[in-house]
């Protein structure tokens, strides 16, 4: 029969005194509530903090030894054995936000944070500035994953945009023998390094493209997740679809106006308008200006005039516009002159 690992917190509570129970179901949000601190537990009680510490490690110990009675030995080894596969496969270090997630056998995180604080093998790094809060069982490992971490952010100093996924495991696993899973386990701890929003690349957090903060950083990165001018209103969809997986990934609220993301398009040299509402990067190799103002530079760098399909052809590679404006541009006589011939140029001053 299947052991209803939900069930052993309960019962393991039973066992202690109640006061025990109740701090400690309140320091770890047993109860499927927000864990509390020392302090509110201590003027709930009229104690002081110290004496909440006490009896809340007190009652770590009491619960360590009730789980290791034979009523509850079995049943526990076989909890501390499913823990300790899953810190394997992630090469024995995994960012706590991330390990509560995938060791569900109870009903809350906070269940499964109370049993992994019972197992002596089991150790918790704190969070600091550079690393979240993480778990390991072998100090070699736990050093190993910072080891990595610096790595990957000394290679990354000189560079300004990330790597996909799959290159930057190619380029490790050249150095050591390690798993694709455990690599990115350890770069997960980091507070320095993440990943894009659509998980296909990996950088420092300072890259706009893993952490775009503007409307014109945003507007980039969507512009070359579709690698094609797109119409602003198309843009700004994406914008807030972006939002919404910022939220979730970051945990915080993004507002934003369609007409913040028109007036960005219109008033930054990084887009042109190359078509009725449609912008693409100038980088692609667009030129900025009107479509009269993209003839006057194909034929500035052609070595000799050129006919309506030789400028139409090349000015549809500048903008997406109908053939009969490209042609409206050309009868301007005072900007271009056509010979004998038919073939346009720019007419001399």
């Amino acid at each position: 029969m299947e052991t209803n690992y939900g069930d052993i917190i309960p019962k393991i509570l039973k066992e202690i005194p109640d006061r025990t129970k109740k701090v400690l179901t309140r320091r770890f949000g047993l109860d499927k509530k927000d864990s509390e601190t020392l302090e509110a537990i201590g003027k709930s009680y009229n104690i002081t903090r110290e004496r909440v510490r006490q009896i809340e490690r007190d009652g770590m110990k009491r619960v360590k030894k009730i789980i290791g009675s034979p009523e509850f030995k079995k049943d526990f080894e076989k909890i501390e054995a499913i823990f300790e596969k899953k810190l394997k496969q992630y090469g024995g270090v995994r960012k706590e936000e991330s390990l509560l997630s995938e060791l569900n056998l109870f009903s809350s995180k906070n269940q499964t944070f109370f049993v992994l604080n019972l197992i002596d093998d089991f150790k918790r790094e704190k969070s600091d500035n550079d690393f979240y809060a993480f778990w390991y069982n072998d100090s070699k490992q736990a050093n190993n994953a910072k080891k990595v971490v610096s790595q990957f952010i000394e290679s990354f100093k000189d560079k300004r945009e990330p790597e996909s996924v799959e290159n930057v495991f190619k380029e490790f696993s050249k150095k050591e023998k390690i798993s694709k899973e455990a690599l990115f386990s350890y770069l997960e701890i980091s507070k320095h390094i993440s990943r894009s929003v659509d998980d296909k690349k990996i950088g420092l957090v300072t890259f706009s493209e893993i952490n775009p903060k503007t409307v014109k950083d945003k507007i980039i990165l969507v512009l070359n997740q579709k690698k094609k001018p797109l119409h602003f209103r198309e843009i700004t969809d994406l914008i807030f679809s972006l939002n919404k997986d910022l939220e979730k990934r970051d945990s915080r609220s993004f507002n934003l106006h369609p007409q913040t993301v028109h007036n960005e398009l219109i008033r930054s040299n990084n887009f042109v308008l190359v078509g009725r509402g449609l912008y693409a990067l100038k980088d692609w190799g667009f030129n900025p200006g009107r479509v009269k103002d993209v003839i006057v530079n194909v034929l500035k760098c052609s070595s000799s005039p050129l006919s309506k399909e030789e400028i139409t052809s090349e000015v549809l590679k500048q903008r997406m516009v109908k053939e009969s404006t490209i042609f409206l541009g050309l009868q301007d006589k005072k900007v271009f002159e056509r010979n004998q011939e038919g073939k346009y140029k720019i007419r001399e001053a």
